[in-house]
């Protein structure tokens, strides 16, 4: 019996324009009318959550990737990067003249063009750019649509090294991928996207922060449904009791899930409850 449903957020449970669907927002109030925990799991932090899914009621939250997690009355679980790994990110980043951004629990740090409100922009730039593209050339493009500035940056003097920070984004094709991981073993890289990676500490995902959230309500993985659209959402889509991909996800996410609905456009996230009599 399912007792507990995660849900990401952009591409899942916003629509293509950025909406929540009437058949959505009618699915979670019938899950709550069967005493279902409704919850968050997205790469975003917590500074944007309101204003993307408003009033939809959520009862706990598994952010920047499962490295933050908690309900309205209690924090439940954190796992931010060490003082080291935030140096040696910050020092990549200004002698690289990276575009970066790093997520604290309130606020955002860094390029002005990666505020974390923009990655659907990002998303956007999958029908412009070729199949194949370097790091130069993205940038390349990417100054001439003037999205990114011609100055430098100075992570280095940010206000990172004294708060928790829980999170990196990056602006890095996938051929970068290798050289990342090689560069900074005691990260994750993760992506819902070609052109952009999420840094967590090592060791971090959604999954390990749906856990530990179940732990907190004394429920087991396999009391619970996820859904998810993208790569980011592999592990929680492979590692609980139901796991479900948009009709809109990769063909490789699909392949990994339990159950594949209709798009975040055709009410997926109603249509999949339905089926699996977790709603009526």
């Amino acid at each position: 019996m399912i007792k507990a449903a995660f849900f990401d957020i952009d591409g899942t449970l916003l629509s293509s324009n950025g909406e929540v669907l009437a058949s959505t927002k009618r699915a979670i109030e019938k899950l709550h009318q069967e005493d279902v925990l409704c919850c968050i799991a997205s790469g975003r932090g917590p500074k944007s959550i309101q204003s993307l899914i408003g009033q939809l009621p959520m009862d706990a939250y598994v952010l920047y990737n499962g490295q933050i997690c908690f309900s309205h009355e209690v924090g439940i679980f954190e796992n931010p990067f060490s003082h080291e790994t935030l140096r040696r990110l910050a020092e990549f980043g200004d002698n690289e003249n990276k575009q970066m951004i790093f997520g604290s629990r309130k606020e955002f740090y860094g390029s002005q063009s990666m505020q974390l409100g923009q990655r659907k922009l990002i998303k956007h730039l999958y029908h412009l750019l070729p199949d194949q593209v370097s790091a130069k050339e993205l940038e390349k493009w990417l100054k001439k649509w003037q999205i990114l500035p011609q100055k430098e940056n100075k992570f280095m003097s940010l206000p990172i090294f004294d708060r928790p920070v829980y999170q990196c984004v990056m602006l890095s094709p996938e051929s970068e991928q290798e050289r990342l991981e090689a560069l900074f073993p005691d990260c994750k890289f993760t992506r819902s996207n070609p052109y952009s990676v999420d840094i967590i500490p090592q060791g971090g995902s959604k999954i390990v922060g749906i856990h530990k959230v179940l732990e907190h309500y004394e429920l087991d993985v396999h009391e619970a449904i996820a859904f998810g659209d993208s790569w980011n959402d592999l592990e929680m889509l492979k590692g609980i009791g139901i796991g479900v991909a948009m009709g809109n996800a990769p063909d490789d996410v699909k392949e990994e899930a339990d159950y594949v609905t209709e798009t975040n456009d055709r009410d997926g996230i109603y249509q999949a409850l339905v089926h699996h009599q977790v709603i009526r």
